[in-house]
Protein backbone atom coordinates (compact mmCIF):
# COMPACT_ATOMS: atom_id res chain seq x y z
CA UNK A 1 0.00 0.00 0.00
CA UNK A 2 1.35 3.42 -0.94
CA UNK A 3 1.63 6.14 1.70
CA UNK A 4 -0.96 8.92 1.64
CA UNK A 5 1.17 12.06 1.65
CA UNK A 6 -0.41 15.37 2.65
CA UNK A 7 0.04 18.39 0.37
CA UNK A 8 0.22 22.01 1.54
CA UNK A 9 -2.33 24.71 0.65
CA UNK A 10 -0.54 25.48 -2.66
CA UNK A 11 -0.45 21.79 -3.66
CA UNK A 12 3.23 21.35 -2.80
CA UNK A 13 4.66 18.27 -1.16
CA UNK A 14 7.26 18.26 1.60
CA UNK A 15 8.81 14.91 2.49
CA UNK A 16 10.63 14.52 5.79
CA UNK A 17 13.52 12.07 5.40
CA UNK A 18 15.01 11.47 8.82
CA UNK A 19 15.73 8.79 11.39
CA UNK A 20 13.34 9.85 14.14
CA UNK A 21 9.61 10.42 13.79
CA UNK A 22 8.75 14.10 13.20
CA UNK A 23 5.63 13.79 15.41
CA UNK A 24 2.00 12.81 14.83
CA UNK A 25 1.14 15.94 12.82
CA UNK A 26 3.91 15.29 10.24
CA UNK A 27 4.24 11.50 10.26
CA UNK A 28 2.17 11.12 7.05
CA UNK A 29 5.04 12.74 5.07
CA UNK A 30 7.85 10.95 6.91
CA UNK A 31 10.18 8.56 5.11
CA UNK A 32 12.37 6.81 7.72
CA UNK A 33 16.11 6.91 7.08
CA UNK A 34 18.97 5.11 8.82
CA UNK A 35 21.14 6.81 11.42
CA UNK A 36 24.28 8.30 9.93
CA UNK A 37 25.16 8.92 6.30
CA UNK A 38 23.03 7.38 3.56
CA UNK A 39 22.52 7.76 -0.18
CA UNK A 40 19.25 8.96 -1.72
CA UNK A 41 18.06 8.17 -5.22
CA UNK A 42 15.00 9.26 -7.17
CA UNK A 43 13.28 6.81 -9.49
CA UNK A 44 10.95 8.35 -12.08
CA UNK A 45 8.59 5.85 -13.66
CA UNK A 46 7.08 6.87 -17.00
CA UNK A 47 8.64 10.35 -16.86
CA UNK A 48 7.18 13.22 -18.82
CA UNK A 49 9.01 14.58 -21.87
CA UNK A 50 10.56 17.44 -19.85
CA UNK A 51 12.46 14.90 -17.73
CA UNK A 52 13.65 12.84 -20.68
CA UNK A 53 14.92 15.84 -22.67
CA UNK A 54 16.65 17.42 -19.65
CA UNK A 55 14.39 20.49 -19.23
CA UNK A 56 13.21 19.42 -15.76
CA UNK A 57 15.41 19.40 -12.69
CA UNK A 58 14.53 17.91 -9.35
CA UNK A 59 13.65 20.23 -6.47
CA UNK A 60 16.61 20.95 -4.19
CA UNK A 61 17.14 18.96 -1.01
CA UNK A 62 17.24 21.12 2.09
CA UNK A 63 18.77 20.27 5.42
CA UNK A 64 17.09 21.68 8.48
Amino acid sequence: MLPQFKRDAEGGLTLLIQNESPGKDKVSNWLPAPKGPFMMAMHLYWPKEEVVDGKWTQPPLRHS
